[in-house]
């Protein structure tokens, strides 16, 4: 998903006159007084009008469109922006760029027919300035918007293992110990707040390891939005999901687990099941968990497993 810019436009109209009095003030060699005025004038209009509708244009250009998203980026940006405000205030900041591009031109063909360019051009800056504050508007409330939409993972049409589960049951550490990515870790539950991407590579191809944030046991409508990032990934996401279940039950217990794993399951996905925790667990738990977990392919991990890595891309094939 394209990442939106940053504008400042508190200081864009000043900097486009500031901008157009320096480089119209370069024009030299006109002997005719009037004419030497009228081309430094002429000058003015052409290079504020353009110093700002071109930045807008950037600007607004570099918000993603829509329809061109996949399911993934469209339920990601839902969940984190109102589209319809979104598409709304993009078309107006649109329709103010198109009413400035239209008073430079319409200002251009005045001056043509003036006696006193700098008049027209003064009438020029006016109008322009007119619709600062409109402008200034717009434009904060699509970079909020942009520091939302920067939130997007740019996820890769490669080979991928999408990691789910209970919060704090260890997904982001075997995040790190697969790719060496050194993600926030911590002893509380939803520490993952956004989705964290790791990569490794298995025989010069490049693998793709996706961290969702944790999942609880609960209905959809009582899902949180990290929850709710978590249940976009597993959904529309390509590749095998790995599932972690914390066998010490140091949170939630394995029944629980098993109850979140049954919901996963309806999406029809290939799942692996990385029975996590098994240094922290008693025997009778690591026991129950791979009866408990018995249909689905296990990877038991320890604390010290160098061949983590190599279990898990068995797995992906």
């Amino acid at each position: 998903m394209p990442k939106p810019k940053f504008l400042d436009a508190e200081n864009l109209f000043e900097n486009a006159m500031g901008y157009a009095r320096k480089e119209s003030n370069k024009i030299s060699g006109i002997r005719n007084k009037k004419r030497l005025i009228y081309s430094k004038e002429k000058a003015k209009i052409n290079l504020m009008g353009e110093y700002i509708t071109n930045k807008l244009e950037v600007y607004i250009t570099s918000f993603p469109v829509i329809s061109q998203l996949n399911q993934f980026q469209k339920e990601a940006l839902s969940a984190l922006i109102e589209i319809k405000e979104f598409k709304k205030e993009l078309g107006y900041l649109y329709k103010l760029n198109t009413v400035m591009k239209n008073l430079k031109k319409k200002n251009l063909s005045s001056m043509r027919k003036s006696d006193n360019p700098e008049k027209t051009r003064k009438v020029f800056y006016g109008r322009m300035m007119s619709l600062k504050k409109d402008v200034v508007r717009s434009v904060e409330k699509l970079n909020e918007t942009g520091r939302k939409l920067r939130e997007i993972p740019e996820i890769k049409i490669i080979p991928s293992i999408i990691v789910a589960g209970f919060p704090n049951s260890g997904k982001t550490t075997l995040l790190e110990r697969i790719t060496g990515s050194k993600p926030e870790i911590a002893a509380y539950p939803f520490t993952t707040k956004k989705i964290e991407l790791g990569y490794f590579t298995d025989k010069y191809k490049e693998m793709q390891v996706i961290d969702t944030p944790g999942l609880l046991d609960r209905k959809e409508e009582e899902r949180n939005l990290i929850e709710k990032k978590a249940i976009n990934a597993l959904k529309n996401l390509e590749g095998i999901i790995l599932f972690v279940v914390d066998l010490s039950e140091a949170s939630y217990s394995l029944e629980e687990q098993k109850n979140l794993l049954e919901e996963i399951k309806r999406l029809g996905k290939k799942i692996v099941v990385a029975l996590n925790k098994k240094d922290l667990a008693s025997e009778e738990q690591a026991e129950n968990g791979e009866k408990i977990f018995s249909e689905f392919e296990l990877i038991i991990t320890e604390k010290e497993d160098k061949n983590l890595k190599e279990k898990v891309i068995e797995k992906m094939t």
